[in-house]
């Protein structure tokens, strides 16, 4: 198997570049190919990052979207401690690796001692072929996981976009909530968000929600609520628009596509109704343009999301 070897928290741009030149080695030597990650992420298992950018589940998902034919998962808690070394042997027993590609910044071994030179090397003495890509760029910066991780937790999330090559997204189930926004006339899905999960900060975001099949607007509220005083804890509650069937119990694919404003607390329920009507009509807006840019990425998704939940069903 030629393997494409990363932590892959976020799969960008950067990455689908690896694994495009993976595809092509593999063909060229008639072999499988694949991506090698881990878990728990590297950052979070050093204490360097709190939250994931994707979980397993969702990880899963971009693979599918990405062609990827085949996605090890090595427990990153049991090859921490070893020497380059000991890894490169543990990588040849595991995944049986015929070939190797890496981003130019790869790093591996205990102290993060291993680089791309030293495994080149190994892949020379094993006789296997090795390639290492430099990084590519937007707007001047090198596309990582770290800046998007920066963009999303500054709610940034146009920018996060062009540099995965799809919105930034979530896989959450409906849970029961308190319905306020039923009584308020815009019934809201409340999402049971992963613990481990990164999310925007605070504020409402025009998003895209795949219903039923479906790609519909949605208007999404991350916050406490301030409006109310009987809210504890931060809440994720997205408003579908031009729907009207129940939702509990599904597990909802949320597409972020702009951030519309901050968390505000308001005078009254009319003052707020008034905020969410003018948030709706945004988030059409925002959709439909979205949509109609990247009708390929949305469709991909879809097929993604099919298989994903087949698996888990």
């Amino acid at each position: 198997m030629i393997a494409v070897l990363g932590a892959f928290d976020g799969f960008h741009r950067g990455h689908a570049y690896l694994f495009e030149q993976a595809r092509e080695m593999a063909v060229s030597m008639d072999l499988e190919w694949g991506g090698v990650t881990f878990d728990p992420i590297p950052g979070r298992y050093l204490g360097t990052i709190e939250k994931n950018l994707f979980t397993l589940r969702e990880r899963e998902l971009i693979r599918i979207f990405l062609d990827i034919p085949k996605l090890v998962i090595l427990k990153f808690d049991e090859l921490a401690s070893f020497s380059p070394d000991r890894f490169w042997e543990y990588l040849r027993e595991r995944v049986a690796v015929d070939g190797i590609v890496v981003g130019s910044d790869f790093r591996f071994g205990r102290n993060r001692v291993g680089d791309a030179r030293l495994l080149e090397r190994y892949c020379g003495e094993a006789g296997a072929p090795f390639l290492s890509v430099d990084l590519l760029r937007y707007m001047g910066t090198k596309i990582s996981s770290s800046a998007i991780r920066a963009e999303v937790e500054a709610g940034q999330c146009e920018p996060a976009a062009k540099e995965l090559g799809y919105p930034y997204f979530m896989l959450a189930n409906v849970t029961h909530g308190l319905e306020r926004g039923r009584k308020l006339g815009f019934p809201t899905a409340n999402l049971d968000v992963p613990e481990m999960k990164l999310l925007p900060p605070d504020g409402v975001y025009a998003v895209a929600v795949l219903v039923e099949g479906e790609w519909k607007a949605g208007a999404l509220s991350i916050g406490k609520n301030p409006t109310f005083d009987d809210v504890s804890g931060v809440r994720t509650e997205v408003f579908v628009l031009d729907y009207d069937g129940d939702l509990y119990g599904d597990s909802l694919l949320v597409f972020f596509l702009s951030r519309l404003r901050p968390q505000a607390q308001f005078q009254d329920a009319s003052q707020l109704v008034r905020q969410i009507e003018d948030d709706v009509e945004r988030s059409r807006e925002a959709f439909k343009s979205a949509f109609e840019a990247s009708q390929g990425v949305y469709s991909g998704f879809v097929t993604g999301y099919a298989n994903v939940m087949a698996c888990i069903l």
